[in-house]
Order: C-alpha cells, then structure tokens, then sequence
C-alpha cells in the first residue's frame, strides 16, 4: 500500500544502494562533507518564493523540512508558512552539527519543488526560488553546507532511481556465505551503476551517497537472508505452478562478518537516512542475541553487546558503540511509548558525559517531550473488535459512537505519511476535545502487535486491530488501495468524506467542523 499524499520527499529518506566497486569503504577527508559531531542545536533558513500563484481554493503556501535524527532515531518534520511578502524563515532543531534534510514546498495538494539542502547550525542558509514560466523552480542558494543547485535535485534522482531498480535471483539455492557475496559483488554493483549513470554531483555529494547506498544496502537486503531466500523460494514455485515446503536458515553470526569492510565507525554515517534503521535492525539480529538496555549501566551492557560482536565488526569502541546504545533507548522511546526510569537516567548521564554530554542532553529531551505528549494523550482506548460478519464490520463500529461525528483513519505503524498525519493532527484533536467527535483508527496485522501497543499511546483516540481478512474486506468496500485513506461520518451514521491521503489539517478542520452544531 501507498500514500497519495502531495509532499514525497521523505518517503526517499529509506532508499539504498552503493557506487563502491568493492566492499572497503575509505574516504579522502579532502572529499568529504564536513564531519558532523554530536551536538544538540538548531540551522536556520530563511528565503523567498516568486512567482508562485495559488491554485483556486488552496489558501497558503508550505514549506517542510524533514530531518533525520541519528540519536533520538526518528524523522522529524519542520512546517512553516509563505509570508503576505513571500518570505519564509524555520528554525530546525538538529542533532549534528551538520546535517543534510530533504525539503518541500508547495500547497496541500499540489508540490512545487523538492530536494535535498544542507543544513549547519553556525551557517544560516539562505533560499530565494522562483516558479518559472514552465512551472519549474529555480533555486538559489547560500549558506548552510553550500550545496549546488545540482547537488540539491539530483540527490532525489539517484535515490529515486534505485527505488524504481528491481534484481532477483535465485537466493533460495545460496547458502548465506554465498548470497553475501553476489549481492555485495554483483548487485551492489548494478544498482549503483543505475542510480548515479550520468548524473551531476559534486565530490563530496557522491561520498555522500556512497555511504547512504552501503548502510541502506546493508540493513534492507543483507541483513535479510532468510526472506529474501524464502521470496525467492515462493516465487519460483508460483512461475512453475508447484508447492513445496522450504525453510531457510537463519544466519550465524559469522554471516555478518562483511561488516568488518564498512568502517562503521565512520562519522560520515550521521549524514545518512537510513543510519538510525540500520543501528536498530542492528538491535535485532537473532545471532547476536543483544538484550533490552532497560536498566543495565551502558558500561555493562555494552560489555555484553562487544562481546558477542566485536568479532564480527572487528573494533570494540568509537562512534559506532555510543550510537547503539543511543538507538537502545530510542526504541523505549519511539517504539514501546516507555518513559525511561529513573535509573535509566542516571546510566545515561554517567555514561554520556565530558565530550558525549551532548548524547546524554538529547536523550533527556526527547524523554520529556514524550511525557508531555502522553499527558496530553488520555483518552487512548483499545477495542475489541466486533464480533459481526466482516461485510456489518464498519456499521457496528458505527453504531457505537451513535450521537458523535465519527472520523475513521486508515493507517499502520510502518506508515511514515500515516504516522506523520497523527502528528499532524494533534493540535486539532486538541482544539476538538469538548465537542462530539470521536477519532476511530484501523489497522492490522502488518502493524506488529507490541509496535502497535506502543504507538498508539502517543495517538489516543479508539483504537481497533483488525485481522488480515477483516482489514482486507473494508479496504476493497470503499475502494481503498492506500494509506492513509479516512472515512467521516455524521451524527445520524451517514458516511460524509471518503478519501485518502492526509489532506491537511485545515481541510480536515472544514470537514469535520462543518458536522458539528
């Protein structure tokens, strides 16, 4: 499933591939971006934009800034509005000293321009753009990490390219020691080749990319063998019309020792998307068996963690370990919905002190923005679902909220549109606390269960999980094949609004105030 919203900038924050010609990875620093160092802080921009006419019935121009937060392990976004005088300034709170964000501007249906900027917290970067005769932007830029007007755009082909790059093979015939070696030497190699043929980049934009493609080829195909082996098993009997059994193996942890080639220690990894899934997938690997952080000291548990994978990553300490454990806390955090404890507390700021204290300041703030936001969130309520034939599914949930204005949102956990929507929402749920509405929302199981519960602490509203069968059924009656998709309904139980993709919390206002007395 999909998303229609118009801004699609950060769905290219997950993508993956790599220009190496072989595995070692070594940077010119003479190359390179400049190195960015833990620090907690904000870049400013500020700008114009000409030319630009609204569409009949759009009321205001947007600008987004999405930022990827190595620390904390979570995408942030950033909004603000055109000015009458079209001008626009943003204050982005970031992690690193430098930091490379994707941003878009435009309305609530319709995107003007998007790209990649870079961002320096001692280096205010300035933005004038202009809407061309064509429709096309123009930008100029200064400031900030001084990207070119190329580097900015083709940042999203490359990305954009490897998304649309397909290769299969028949990995259910590899052992592991083997797919890990044709994925590394061959299909590394054609996806690379196919995201940056003939583009314009600068130097230092390419190690750039160098580094996004290797981390994300890492955490999103070799760290999945076994169902990328059990895919491949399934799609062979499909093109020869049998069925068999066929489990692969779980890798050892030896499998992994083609990480020893990606100096992990790098700091040019907290430029990359992707370095925070890789770190938490990292969390996951069943072979290293690497427990919940909860309230062990960082010193002990990471004794455990090198243990069990200094073998495997060939160093036993640097950036690479104190981002781990970072990422250990994040998942509590951002995942599980969990408050750390006191203790937790403690473990942090005696472990992130003297140069790290920057970890340990990061870490304590996103704790209280999560309290704060699970103050305001007190109305959450999970539901059985109804016990009714799937096609009364919808009707009986209907039925019981008889009097309220009903909103039904369509979503799941690995939904980032969906889950920015939520956040998008909040104020407005806010606003409509004492009225008669209430917030119902969907999901199933492709939502895992315990990221589920977690999340839905910080959403509140009525909550359902749905099976596979109930969710597929409602999905297919309203002609739904995306998410975010929302239905409303008035007081009386008539289906009102249907549509997906977040339309913007004004419009979302309209509809819903417009139900109300």
């Amino acid at each position: 499933m999909t998303n229609s919203t118009p801004f699609v900038v950060h769905s290219l924050f997950i993508l993956f591939i790599s220009v190496s010609l072989s595995c070692t990875h070594v940077h010119d620093k003479n190359v390179c971006l400049p190195e960015p160092a833990i620090k907690a802080g904000v870049a400013k921009i500020s700008g114009s934009i000409g030319n630009m006419k609204l569409p009949e019935g759009e009321k205001k121009i947007i600008i987004e800034i999405f930022v990827s937060n190595p620390v904390t392990a979570e995408e942030s976004k950033y909004v603000t509005n055109l000015s009458v005088n079209n001008r626009f300034s943003l204050e982005v709170p970031l992690e690193c000293s430098t930091s490379i964000c994707g941003f878009n501007f435009g309305t609530e249906t319709k995107t003007y321009g998007s790209g990649f900027i870079g961002l320096a917290q001692d280096n205010e970067l300035q933005m004038n753009i202009v809407i061309n005769d064509k429709g096309d932007a123009e930008i100029d830029a200064t400031g900030g990490l001084n990207f070119t007007y190329d580097d900015m755009m083709n940042i999203s082909i490359a990305l954009g390219r490897f998304e649309d790059y397909h290769n299969r093979s028949d990995f259910y015939k590899m052992s592991p020691k083997e797919f890990a070696e044709h994925e590394l030497t061959i299909s590394l190699k054609e996806r690379s080749n196919a995201a940056l043929d003939s583009l314009t980049l600068s130097v230092e934009i390419k190690n750039f990319l160098k580094d996004q493609f290797n981390i994300r080829f890492l955490k999103g195909r070799l760290f999945y063998y076994k169902e990328e082996a059990e895919n491949s098993f399934k799609m062979s009997q499909i093109e020869n019309s049998f069925y068999s059994a066929y489990s692969a193996e779980e890798p050892g942890k030896q499998y992994y020792s083609f990480l020893r080639d990606f100096n992990l220690n790098n700091p040019q990894y907290l430029y990359c998307y992707s370095y925070s899934e890789f770190m938490q997938k990292f969390l996951s690997i069943a072979a290293f068996k690497i427990p919940k952080i909860e309230d062990i000291p960082i010193e002990i548990w990471l004794k455990g963690v090198k243990a069990t994978v200094q073998s495997v990553l060939g160093f036993n300490s640097g950036l690479f370990y104190d981002i781990l454990a970072a990422n250990a806390y994040a998942l509590q955090i951002n995942n599980r919905k969990e408050p750390l404890t006191n203790k937790q507390i403690e473990n942090i700021s005696n472990y992130y002190k003297d140069n790290k204290e920057e970890y340990s300041k990061i870490l304590i703030r996103k704790n209280e923005e999560l309290k704060k936001s699970l103050e305001k969130t007190n109305d959450l309520k999970v539901n059985e679902t109804p016990v009714v034939a799937k096609e009364k599914l919808i009707d009986a949930i209907i039925s019981k909220y008889k009097g309220y204005v009903v909103m039904i949102d369509f979503w799941a956990t690995w939904c980032i549109p969906c889950m920015n929507a939520h956040g998008d929402m909040k104020p407005l749920k806010d606003s409509l606390i004492d009225k008669d509405i209430v917030f119902v929302y969907l999901t199933d199981g492709s939502s895992p269960k315990p990221l589920w519960e977690g999340k839905i602490k910080d959403i509140g509203g009525e909550q359902y999980y749905l099976t596979d069968k109930e969710w597929e059924y409602v999905m297919n009656s309203f002609g739904f094949t995306a998410i975010p998709s929302y239905l409303v309904y008035d007081k009386k139980g008539q289906l009102k609004q249907k549509f997906t993709g977040f339309p913007g919390t004004d419009k979302m206002r309209e509809m819903i105030v417009a139900l109300l007395p």
